[in-house]
């Protein structure tokens, strides 16, 4: 089982990594992602609300700004994090421990507010802000280079690695701690989810750091390896069954954000409307409020969509399970929601809430199984909010306890799409989400994701039918609070005995209480929350058709749910049962005591600190006055133990300067003295009886913890308070006046009509009559909402013409209305006169031909009284307006005496003549009209308008333009302007087939090009650029180019110029090196090979030429060659540089004629410093110098040499030198640093010191190599050395060197081989006075290295006395050195015998002598250190400090006295184990010749300058003489030496 186990983990672990291979690695890349934000990132820090909007959204902002209190910790879900590390508050699996490279969680510091260090941490390329962890944490992801980044700003208190488990549900965690807890893993059904930004969940992680790292994974790829039964519900979300029990290497991909059990979702189940007073509502104001204009989404199990109560108004039915079917198959809950919401009781009588909106319905229901499927709920929203739904209302969820309370995926999608939505200040409409409780109650904590959701509107039930309605809390109904200490349910809608539509297919409605054939009765939170939703759809209306509150936010629809709700059974809202009271929309829009509401959903706080407060005037004493403080909150961290991000303060100050905070409540009202709350996104202040005065409402920013500007929204109801206002306007429909055509003198009557289109009645309110802006009449009246009032004026005119009849209400704006933009109407009337009147339908006339010379008018004359009369006409000059001279034009009427009868009219024809293209500007001709009868006389003005009139000459220097056949032509085009003012032309050019053709150059070369304004005469040049085909062009051969001219002006004149061009004979050749131009060496040849082209259009012979730097010279002649028109072909040339080569510039000319053609190229030469390394000496450790490598022919192991050279650079380069050692085995080589450059010719010392290990085979050649470089130089040299044998014995452990006359004693001592060779000679021991010497034992010493042998000696004295014994060997090759020699003494008689008194001194001094002896003898024995010898080149032993030889004793030794007996002390001389062993005769190993390689067995010579061994001459199959060189370092043979 165990190995089964890790090998399946094994192989998801190499299949995870691989694919981390290819998809999240780190690569130099220069294309920067720009991601775009939602509503193309408008983001405002700071909002100005502007006048006028949204009726009078009073408030006072402070932009002061605060720093935050908090503490500098993290509280997430597995523990806390400090400055110190991480203190864990659950278990966690040990393997869950590791920690992700891509993400961090930095602790900010709280002398900085974290908006501030958001702005800053986003200055970071390559990195993003993941989520926030109350109250200082903010998790950040990126590529390694940017987390360093952010880790280093000065404001982070501390950064820490973040566990993967972090990341895992902690279900998922508690299987993990079991054994064998991996493998009960697989085969579960799992949700893997990816990260989400402000647009919602991500598909894929995508990062490029400033350091041009790159960070990409997409979530599918570890969905691929570590799911099967995959279902993609959204971006980066996957459900899938579990295949691999390696939890650790699926949770470290960075694409990967968390892994959780998939999440079970159940369903939660008229006199609602009459419980929550919308039936009252419905006829309330002058719009019904039935739902009209509103879309409701609804996901649930499936719709009955023909059931008859939904009429035409279900506009979208969706299967977003992909089940293929949206059929409501099993209990009929989908079908009895929707009806809740908005059926129309069509089939008999129990109606919706809303039923006049539009259904938009998801389907969630697996139609074989009966079961909710959970698809993203990020994808739900959107989609429905895309399609118009502004309510989105679901009755279902997930339960149990383990999951009760928590904030999961599905609550951070609610809470995000309701604050993206919410976002007015970009544009969006808002989103109210509505959730059910759950019927998990009556025990606290009962209520389940997504309803835990900080912005959804939650929703509880109370009894709806029978007994105890509405005032019963179902016992059902799921309690709070949440895990975080918020309050939940929101409200309670009636929920208990719901009465609503049958699903005509659903074959299990067991659960009902009641049935008929197209209705049921069901209980549940189910169908408490579509009620809520009717409900919210409801004053969603009211806001945007009463209101007149263009997309309100959803938060402002919740604030109006609780601003409305009351409190069932004792006073103790809000609490975790009710949340604050059950929904009562009457109570919400128009309170039944006479209270006004106002709301405000278009402010927003920026940063910790900012404020904004509200001043309101209550007028009616002990009364209720409530406020409403919401706001959608940004999306919390599910990792995180508090949720609120943003956290807004409601304080409320009554007129004796009394506080009130919100949700600071004592038996169901507000209190003073309590704190703040900093839990919730909901704030409430009640007062049961306001006193009458000023009220301020102030909404403080007190923790700004997310990345944005924060909208919120504000309800307030109370005395003296509307957010409704009247709306008068004049309805131009009802305007009349009785006389067609008044006179001057008469009596003229008006009437009019203003109506107010708003739903409360307005105050007193100015209308006013003026005529030309004099007010001729006012009057004053109140108007209520919905009605019109008529009006009838009088007015007498003066004076003749036209008048401006203007009614106005409420001309010194006084009254606050929805619109100013509707209160006047203005009409022109003419008032008339005896006399005559001119007319004409086109009094003025527009001049735009510029060849146009006259200019004519029809002109209407016409009495204008009711009697016959004569009448005339006549003219005075042209006048120029613009200038004010009059013009010498001629102007002709066509009739000037006329007989009119009563307001007959007669037509005349008035011709000016001017002019071609006369002068801008306007003229002007005065005809009078006389009433000859009367004597009144009339003027009349004909204008003739002259505008920009364009008339252009285009022109050029050629009669033909020569083009180039290959290259582009420019040349001159001038435009002159011969039009009556500054004009600006357009120009197009249209070149011929294949040819090219456009004004300017650069960036802004076109086909299209515009003048500057070019005054009138004057000549605007612009440069054309004829661009001929890739095919070259026969020389002479035509065409033409074509230029379109439009004049800027109304209307457009336009010309046409063709230029013709004719193609010229051009010689063009191109040279093109195709061979890389590389560096080059000296004494080297080399090619360059280069591509010849005729680009022109004739054939050509070319003759080669070359100019070359010096030392380069070509290896070959140069030969001419033809090449035809369009012909290319290659040529070679060879060149050679010499040894004094240099860099240099290369010239190919190409003559053809007295054309030439060159191409030319700086060659480099490289030049590279020659180092020269001269050997000056070798120094041994005893201080011997030798002039050559080999030194004394040998090198000893366990000493230093010294070798030194001299080296020099012999080139024309300053040289760096660089040196590498290479040695072998048993050199430790070093050499001094060498900081000189070296020129020409210059030189340093060079010094290496060589260890030669003491354990280095003897007769090997280890060697070691000097590698010069630097700039470019190379040059090695290889010394070998001989690593001598040397043949050593050491002497020691001497058991006596006392005797007895006569007596035989035997004496032992140890001899020990301290050489590196074995040991082999015959031993030899002989005595100074002759004394009796034999070994006890075989003579010949046989030891291999580092072993010992003792040697036994019978020694008998043969006299008293002193003397010594030698132990040597016999064999002439034996080392001198290997002789031990001590001093031994002997008592006794001899023949010759002293005194008694004699005796005894002899004795005395004889005790003396002998301790000095021993103490001699000692000292004789310590071992000095031989220097070897070299078998095959002997040399003799240097120095005193190589012999073991005693100092001699002299021959003559003084007369002892007899001892003097005394007490023996027992020494004893420790005698050393000896392990006998044979070893076998070891054969020196010869040295290798380093021609052949073979061992040397007869004659040598040796390398001086290395070492290196050779065989002598005559060696029968390794020749010296046909060596040159050393093959070791390249010296020369003749300075080898006999070995």
């Amino acid at each position: 089982m165990q190995t089964s186990r890790a090998t399946r983990g094994a192989i998801l672990l190499v299949a995870l990594f691989v694919l981390q291979s290819f998809s999240v690695f780190f690569t130099q890349q220069e294309d920067y992602l720009s991601p775009e934000d939602e509503y193309n990132q408008i983001e405002w820090v700071k909002f100005d609300l502007r006048e006028g909007v949204f009726n009078d959204a009073k408030g006072i902002y402070d932009y002061s700004e605060t720093l935050e209190q908090r503490e500098v910790y993290a509280d997430s879900s597995i523990g806390i994090f400090d400055e110190n590390g991480l203190i864990l508050s659950r278990p966690i699996p040990s393997e869950m421990l590791q920690t992700r490279v891509d993400v961090n969680l930095l602790l900010i510091s709280n002398q900085i507010n974290l908006l501030e260090s958001r702005e800053r941490i986003n200055e970071i390329q390559g990195l993003t802000i993941r989520d926030f962890i109350y109250p200082s944490g903010l998790v950040v992801q990126g590529t390694p280079m940017a987390l360093s980044q952010a880790q280093n700003l000065n404001f982070v208190a501390s950064y820490h690695s973040v566990p993967l488990a972090f990341f895992i549900q902690d279900e998922i965690l508690d299987v993990l701690l079991l054994e064998e807890g991996e493998q009960s893993l697989i085969g579960q059904t799992m949700r893997l989810q990816g990260w989400r930004d402000d647009l919602g969940p991500q598909q894929a992680i995508s990062f490029t750091d400033s350091f041009g790292n790159n960070l990409y994974q997409d979530v599918a790829e570890i969905a691929e390896l570590s799911l099967e039964n995959i279902i993609h519900w959204d971006e980066g979300r996957y459900e899938g069954v579990l295949k691999t029990a390696d939890i650790a290497s699926i949770m470290i991909q960075p694409s990967v954000n968390s892994l959780r059990f998939n999440p079970q979702f159940t369903i939660d189940n008229n006199q609602a409307g009459s419980h929550m007073k919308t039936g009252t509502m419905k006829i309330y104001f002058n719009s019904d409020l039935d739902g009209s204009n509103q879309t409701v989404a609804v996901a649930d199990s499936g719709l009955d969509d023909d059931h008859g109560d939904f009429g035409n108004r279900v506009v979208g039915n969706y299967d977003v399970i992909n089940d293929g079917s949206t059929a409501d198959k099993w209990s009929g809950h989908g079908t009895h929601v929707s009806c809740t919401v908005l059926g129309d009781g069509f089939r008999g009588g129990y109606t919706g809430i809303a039923p006049e909106a539009d259904l938009y319905f998801q389907a969630m229901e697996n139609d074989n199984t009966g079961n909710f499927q959970s698809p993203s709920l990020n994808y739900l929203l959107n989609s429905a909010y895309s399609d118009g739904a502004r309510t989105h209302t679901n009755s279902w969820g997930s339960g149990g306890n383990n999951i009760f309370g928590r904030y999961t995926s599905e609550s951070q999608d609610v809470d995000d799409r309701a604050n993206y939505y919410d976002r007015y200040y970009n544009g969006a409409e808002g989103l109210t989400i509505l959730f059910a409780a759950g019927n998990d109650g009556p025990n606290p904590d009962t209520i389940g994701p997504p309803s835990t959701a900080k912005n959804s509107v939650t929703v509880g039930m109370h009894q709806n039918r029978y007994s105890g309605a509405p005032d019963t809390i179902m016992s059902g109904s799921s309690r709070g609070p949440v895990d975080d200490g918020r309050i939940k349910p929101d409200v309670l809608a009636p929920g208990g005995y719901v009465r609503s539509c049958k699903a005509q297919e659903a074959g299990d409605t067991g659960g009902n209480t009641w049935s008929s054939q197209w209705y049921l009765e069901y209980t549940g939170t189910s169908m408490a929350t579509p009620n809520a939703a009717g409900a919210s759809a409801m004053i969603r209306q009211y806001l945007e058709e009463i209101a007149l509150r263009e997309s309100p936010q959803g938060a402002l629809v919740k604030a109006l749910l609780i601003l409305g709700a009351e409190d069932v059974g004792a006073r103790d809202i809000p609490n975790n049962d009710e949340g604050w009271g059950r929904i009562n929309v009457r109570n919400s829009l128009a309170p039944v005591d006479g209270q006004g509401i106002w709301v405000d959903d278009r402010s927003l706080l920026s940063a910790t600190g900012n404020s904004k407060s509200y001043d309101f005037d209550i007028d009616v004493a002990n009364d209720a006055f409530k406020a409403v403080l919401t706001w959608s909150d940004e999306y919390a961290s599910t990792s995180s133990n508090k949720q609120l991000v943003n956290n807004f303060d409601l304080e409320v100050t009554d007129p004796n300067g009394n506080v009130y905070l919100g949700n600071d409540f004592s038996n169901g009202r507000s209190t003073t003295g309590g704190s703040a709350d900093n839990t919730n996104n909901v704030e409430v202040v009640l007062i049961d009886q306001a006193m009458a005065g000023q009220w301020t409402v102030k909404i403080k920013d007190t923790f700004h913890g997310g990345s944005r500007s924060q909208p919120f929204s504000l309800a307030v109801m109370g005395h003296g308070i509307n957010d409704l206002l009247p709306d008068l306007a004049v309805v131009p429909e009802d305007y009349g006046m009785d006389l067609e055509i008044p006179g001057v003198g008469d009596e003229v009557h008006f009437t009019s009509t203003i109506e107010n289109t708003g739903n409360v009645k307005s105050d007193s309110v100015d209308v006013v009559l003026q005529v030309n802006g004099v007010v001729v009449e006012t009057k004053s009246m109140e108007v209520s909402g919905g009605a019109q009032k008529n009006l009838y004026w009088t007015w007498i005119p003066q004076t003749a013409g036209e008048k401006l009849i203007s009614f106005i209400i409420d001309p010194d704006n006084l009254i606050d209305e929805t619109s100013e933009t509707n209160n006047r109407h203005d009409v022109i009337v003419e008032v008339t006169t005896p006399g005559v009147a001119f007319s004409s339908m086109q009094k003025v006339r527009t001049l735009t031909d510029p060849l146009e010379t006259s200019t004519s008018w029809e002109v209407n004359l016409s009495n204008t009284g009711l009697l016959p009369i004569n009448a005339s006409i006549s003219k005075q000059s042209v006048l120029n307006v613009q200038t004010g001279q009059q013009v010498s034009w001629y102007v002709g009427i066509s009739s000037t005496n006329f007989s009119l009868e009563g307001k007959e009219t007669k037509t005349v024809s008035v011709t000016m003549i001017h002019p071609e293209t006369p002068q801008k500007g306007t003229y002007e001709i005065q005809l009078f009209g006389l009433d000859v009868d009367n004597g009144v006389s009339n003027v009349y003005t004909l204008e003739l308008d002259v505008l920009d009139i364009a008339n252009v000459n285009v022109e050029y220097n050629y009669d033909i333009v020569p083009v180039h056949p290959i290259e582009a032509t420019t040349f001159a085009v001038y435009v002159e302007n011969l039009g009556n003012s500054d004009l600006i032309y357009d120009l197009q050019v249209q070149p011929p087939n294949g040819w090219n053709a456009y004004f300017g150059e650069g960036e802004s070369a076109g086909r299209f090009v515009s003048t500057e304004p070019i005054p009138v005469n004057q000549v605007s040049t612009l440069n054309l650029t004829i661009q001929p085909p890739n095919i070259i062009q026969d020389a002479g051969v035509e065409r033409m180019i074509s230029i379109n001219v439009l004049s800027r002006t109304t209307p457009i004149e336009s010309w046409i110029v063709d230029i013709p061009i004719k193609v010229e004979a051009v010689k063009s050749i191109e040279i093109s090196l195709d061979s890389q131009m590389n560096k080059v060496l000296p004494n080297t040849e080399f090619a360059l090979i280069y591509s010849i082209e005729n680009k022109g259009n004739v054939d050509v012979r070319l003759y080669p030429s070359f100019i070359l730097p010096q030392g380069i010279q070509t290896i070959e002649g140069a030969s001419p060659f033809n090449l035809d028109i369009g012909e290319s072909r290659i040529y070679i040339l060879s060149l050679y540089a010499g040894q004094s080569a240099k860099t240099g510039q290369i010239t190919m000319n190409l003559d053809n004629g007295s054309d030439r053609f060159s191409w030319n190229e700086i060659i480099e030469v490289e030049i590279f410093a020659k180092p020269s390394l001269e050997f000056t000496g070798l120094v041994y450790e005893s201080g011997e110098q030798y002039s050559n490598y080999i030194g004394s022919g040998s090198h000893y192991a366990g000493q230093t040499l010294s070798y030194n050279w001299e080296l020099s650079n012999l080139e024309d380069i300053d040289w760096t030198p660089e040196i590498e050692i290479l040695s072998d085995d048993g050199l430790d080589v070093s050499c001094d640093a060498i900081n000189t450059v070296l020129g020409l010719n210059d030189n340093v010392g060079l010094n290496c010191s060589v260890a030669v290990d003491s354990d280095v085979e003897p007769y090997s050649q280890p060697s070691f190599t000097l590698n010069m470089g630097g700039n470019g130089a190379q040059f090695s040299e290889t010394i070998s050395l001989y690593i001598a044998g040397v043949e050593e014995i050491t002497w020691g452990g001497l058991s006596s060197n006392t005797f007895d006359t006569g007596e035989e004693k035997l004496i032992q001592i140890m001899a020990t081989n301290t050489g590196n060779i074995p040991f082999n000679h015959r031993l030899e021991v002989t005595s100074e006075d002759d004394w009796d010497l034999v070994l006890d034992a075989n003579d010949v010493v046989d030891l291999q290295v580092g072993e010992s042998v003792l040697v036994r000696i019978k020694v008998t004295a043969n006299e008293p006395g002193f003397s010594s014994i030698k132990l040597g060997f016999s064999s002439a090759d034996s080392p001198q050195s290997s002789e031990f020699r001590f001093n031994v003494s002997a008592t006794g008689e001899s023949s010759d015998s002293f005194g008694s008194t004699g005796q005894i001194v002899t004795s005395v001094m004889l005790v003396i002598v002998v301790i000095a002896i021993i103490g001699m003898s000692i000292a004789l024995l310590r071992s000095k250190k031989q220097r070897p010898v070299m078998p095959l080149l002997p040399r003799p032993v240097a120095g005193k400090q190589f012999s073991h030889t005693p100092m001699p004793l002299p021959k003559n030794l003084p007369q002892i006295a007899p001892p003097i007996p005394v007490a023996k002390l027992p020494i004893t001389t420790p005698t050393p184990e000896i392990k006998q062993q044979v070893v076998e005769e070891v054969q020196t190993p010869p040295p290798i010749c380093w021609s052949c390689r073979n061992p040397i067995d007869g004659a040598v010579l040796g390398c001086p300058s290395c070492g290196a061994r050779y065989h002598g001459e005559g060696h029968e199959s390794c020749n010296i003489s046909n060596l040159e060189k050393c093959v070791s370092c390249s010296g020369t043979t003749s300075d080898f030496i006999d070995g």
